[in-house]
């Protein structure tokens, strides 16, 4: 959705001009500039997006898959561990968030691969911190609210297959 995509770069630059004291004017230049992943994703995950006539919840579900692609590009995508996701890129078609690999291959879930395991399971806690302290929504409709929390949650729940173990 191009007004989301834009709005959420665009505030995305801004938070880091205004914490960092930069200039950046785009996520390549922002890409350059960071240096300590954590404090960027804290940055990020401190951002708050608000739909103020939910409806079907649209606009956030693609804030969603926004922010996750943004940390993607950065290289501060990073699973329960510290260890950055940065051997994969994650894009979006038709709404929906894809990955390929170095290669350019598509990822493809498999239950028994330990690699496969870890990016599931990052991109459900990436998904679970991002819904629960960035995005809120409200309406005059109480019952699109719950249509766009059942979005939210399906979004969710799209990378929720994953066996969690102590250490890959």
């Amino acid at each position: 959705m191009y007004m989301c995509k834009q709005s959420i770069r665009l505030a995305i630059l801004q938070k880091f001009n205004e914490i960092k004291g930069w200039q950046v004017k785009t996520i390549d230049e922002l890409y350059n500039k960071i240096e300590d992943i954590t404090e960027a994703n804290k940055i990020i995950n401190d951002l708050k997006v608000c739909d103020p006539a939910v409806g079907s919840g649209h606009f956030l579900v693609s804030a969603l898959n926004e922010i996750i692609v943004i940390k993607s590009e950065l290289k501060i995508l990073i699973d329960r561990n510290g260890k950055r996701i940065k051997e994969y890129t994650i894009g979006i078609e038709n709404d929906e968030l894809y990955i390929t690999d170095e290669d350019g291959e598509i990822f493809t879930y498999i239950p028994q691969n330990k690699e496969s395991q870890r990016i599931q399971e990052t991109l459900f806690l990436e998904k679970q911190t991002i819904i629960e302290n960035c995005l809120f929504g409200f309406d005059i409709n109480p019952y699109s609210v719950k249509i766009c929390r059942l979005r939210l949650w399906i979004e969710l729940l799209k990378n929720a297959y994953y066996k969690a173990e102590t250490s890959y």
